[in-house]
């Protein structure tokens, strides 16, 4: 398998981590995105920025294209739930679209390292090295699923 690590210029030696991995793989390469915390005033401003940087960074670096992004997860702020949820919804709405949606999770936590932002964003995709066009099967929710808007906390 081969492997290509990026990381930040200038960090050298100091660098305790990268910012993103790519691995080779027989018929696709994978890539993991680490923790994209990007400025901006809201939580949906924040995640339209760090949604444009993984979709050029994709493009740019590793031949792909942000509907490659498999699996998406935001660390938010606890503080800013559950608004905060809705921005971000909205965020990634206005870059996918069906059917090459990602997984999501959303985790609240306490704070989010590196300023006063509101979330930390890390992405995985999967980019085939013979592109075909994504198969959608619809599946009834989970019993007991209740999406954001449905609850009452």
């Amino acid at each position: 398998m081969e492997k290509t690590v990026f990381r930040r210029e200038n960090r050298g030696d100091d660098a305790v981590a990268a910012a993103g991995v790519l691995t080779r793989h027989a018929n696709h390469d994978h890539v993991q995105l680490d923790g994209v915390v990007a400025p901006g005033d809201t939580p949906k401003a924040q995640a339209d920025r760090a949604l444009s940087f993984a979709d050029r960074f994709l493009s740019e670096y590793c031949d792909g294209r942000l509907a490659d992004v498999t699996m998406i997860r935001h660390f938010v702020r606890e503080d800013l739930l559950p608004e905060a949820e809705f921005e971000i919804g909205e965020a990634c709405r206005d870059h996918f679209e069906p059917p090459d949606l990602p997984g999501t999770v959303m985790v609240g936590v306490s704070d989010v390292v590196g300023g006063d932002h509101a979330v930390k964003i890390e992405m995985e995709a999967r980019i085939p090295h013979e592109r075909k066009e994504a198969e959608v099967v619809e599946l009834p929710p989970p019993p007991g699923y209740t999406t954001s808007a449905d609850r009452t906390e």
